[in-house]
């Protein structure tokens, strides 16, 4: 007898939805959990999948006027050029002008030609600003003929630079006005609360600390944490490491501790080589990389190499441990010294972000540094060496770069702590290297330009949205 062929089994779809319950349970609690953390927000619809915001109109309609010090080399200069990048392409309406630090020769001479034409295709129109920009010719670079009648303003004004040198009434040309700024000490001058609290409708800084810490000195307008953004060169960190062959003066077997910053008390230089040459003698493997800027230039060099001699001799008076003191690298050999090295070491005092830390970080360097400051928004013990903090100190020296410091408290590093870090990242392999790495995918997803940049054009987002409604209260 012939067999009756079997019938296909249909299912439907409440059969499949009972067969795959399980898994549809747990990707329906997987979204739960995602809404739960990032909000119902329609906030969310301001991006598409690759960052790109889906707001073109309004950005299409929102006129910005920055101004910044973004050629000067400065750290100013530096954070105020990479916001600026980060936006350019998504602000069609977007001017830019030099406002603030000494623009140096040298410093020009680094910028690649298409960064420069990006500044000329930025720079305002004489028809764009009032004429008092031109009049103003000694902080600000405009290439007007000082006849312009403009009144038209644009819709947000941003002003990048330390609230002392801001200009009122360069301020007026925007309907809105940003203040951004950043200070490494427990409070700020009172210099700067005022024209804060004077000049502007908001203040954007770049850590939680530099909330704290404009709040606690009386600034009334809201504060918001925009934090720096650094875009690293495309580069195999493994293979520049190989490719190494000079140490700048280091020997091969040596272990390498690098430091790089400015030539002033706030970095802590004499905590760091009370630390280094208490731990450490001729005898040991080591050697301490000092590469510094001085306002003197590289003439300097030789009395400042004597300098950290004498500094050294106090703790070791016969063998003091190897050290070698570097200025002037260019920006195309400045990854070769992070790759040359094996740590980075900063006794800092206080920071408002510590550009120098994330590049270590960026070149694969564990990082000790003082636990205090602007740096601590991404810096900590899992993703660094954070040094403990002896104590908060007033400050009432007299290094004419710290005036502003006179009177607020820096902080003081643990020596024992320091020492302890050295030895530790000298040893223990494996917790350097999860460290390491985790600090690298923090740096590189959280604080590159493109991210950032998106930060900057919801902020502006929402300013434009507050000008059209009308709800903008002005009290300067």
């Amino acid at each position: 007898m012939k067999a009756r062929p079997r019938r296909r089994r249909r299912f439907s779809l409440l059969t499949w939805l009972f067969v795959f319950r399980k898994a549809l349970a747990f990707w329906l609690f997987l979204v739960f959990l995602y809404l739960m953390n990032y909000g119902f927000s329609t906030d969310l619809l301001s991006y598409s999948q690759n960052g790109a915001f889906l707001h073109e109109p309004l950005l299409q309609n929102i006129s910005v006027l920055w101004l910044g010090p973004f050629k000067s080399g400065s750290g100013y200069g530096q954070e105020s050029l990479n916001m600026l990048l980060s936006v350019a392409d998504k602000l069609p309406r977007l001017k830019a002008a030099y406002f603030g630090d000494k623009v140096y020769s040298r410093t020009l001479d680094a910028f690649s030609k298409r960064v420069l034409d990006f500044f000329d295709q930025l720079e305002p129109t004489c028809e764009e600003l009032p004429s008092y920009f031109c009049q103003e010719s000694n902080i600000i670079d405009i290439n007007c003929p000082c006849n312009s009648t403009a009144k038209k303003k644009f819709d947000i004004v941003v002003i990048h630079s330390v609230p002392e040198g801001w200009v009122r009434k360069m301020l007026d040309v925007g309907e809105y006005k940003v203040g951004r700024t950043v200070f490494e000490s427990d409070a700020v001058p009172w210099s700067w609360v005022v024209p804060v609290n004077n000049f502007v409708d908001e203040l954007w800084v770049p850590s939680q600390f530099n909330i704290q810490t404009f709040q606690g000195s009386g600034v009334k307008k809201p504060i918001i944490a925009i934090p720096q953004c650094v875009e690293f060169p495309k580069l195999n960190i493994a293979s520049l490491r190989r490719s190494i062959k000079y140490r700048y003066g280091c020997r091969k077997k040596d272990f390498i501790f690098l430091s790089v910053f400015a030539w002033n008390e706030r970095k802590g230089l004499k905590y760091l080589l009370e630390a280094y040459g208490s731990e450490f003698s001729a005898q040991d493997n080591v050697c301490l990389l000092l590469l510094t800027r001085s306002y003197s230039g590289a003439s300097k060099l030789p009395e400042l190499n004597q300098t950290v001699t004498k500094m050294l001799k106090k703790y070791k008076r016969l063998d003091i441990p190897r050290f070698q003191l570097v200025s002037q690298v260019s920006d195309e050999e400045l990854p070769k010294v992070y790759a040359a090295s094996n740590s980075f070491v900063l006794a800092t005092r206080g920071e408002g972000w510590a550009r120098p830390i994330m590049e270590a970080i960026f070149y694969e360097l564990p990082v000790i540094a003082t636990n205090w400051s602007g740096h601590t928004e991404y810096f900590g013990e899992d993703t660094g060496f954070p040094v403990r903090v002896e104590r908060l100190e007033k400050y009432s020296g007299n290094d004419p770069e710290m005036k502003p410091y006179v009177g607020l408290h820096l902080a003081v590093p643990s020596i024992s702590d320091f020492r302890l870090k050295m030895r530790q990242v000298m040893l223990d392999v494996d917790t350097v290297r999860s460290r390491v790495l985790k600090a690298k995918r923090v740096i590189m997803n959280r604080y590159n330009p493109e991210v950032v940049g998106d930060e900057i054009l919801n902020q502006f987002i929402r300013i434009k949205k507050m000008l059209l409604a009308g709800s903008v209260q002005k009290d300067h």
